[in-house]
């Protein structure tokens, strides 16, 4: 069970760090995705900066294990945000699923974190 946390700690880690280095970046796709969203440039920033920071926490996990607990509770939390966005102009829904496959893992890894933190 170990392995596997830290397999999902991994992939996690390395999925948050590309899509934040990808908002840090200023992508052209991302800028264009934040603009379709109506999202303020700032807020590009600020996501990208808080996925590095929950990707660091989750590759830091592995060998502090509460470490990656929370930091998969921060990614389960920042997903969430993403996936309940109010959005008129997509399809005029309340719940656009961006990023709800991350919301999963997220959440595998945080629970699989706990399983294996010391009592």
């Amino acid at each position: 069970m170990q392995i596997l946390a830290i397999i999902l700690q991994v992939l996690l880690g390395l999925a948050f760090l590309g899509a934040g280095g990808q908002k840090l970046a200023a992508s052209e796709e991302m800028v264009n995705d934040f603009e379709r969203f109506g999202y303020p440039r700032w807020f590009l920033y600020a996501t990208g900066a808080v996925e590095i920071t929950g990707a660091i926490g989750m590759l830091a996990g592995i060998f502090v294990p509460l470490v990656g607990a929370l930091a998969g509770m921060w990614l389960a939390a920042v997903m969430l945000g993403a996936l309940f966005k109010p959005s008129q102009k997509m399809s005029g829904a309340w719940l656009e699923p961006v990023g709800s496959p991350q919301l999963l893992v997220s959440r595998s890894a945080s629970s699989t974190s706990r399983v294996i933190l010391p009592e």
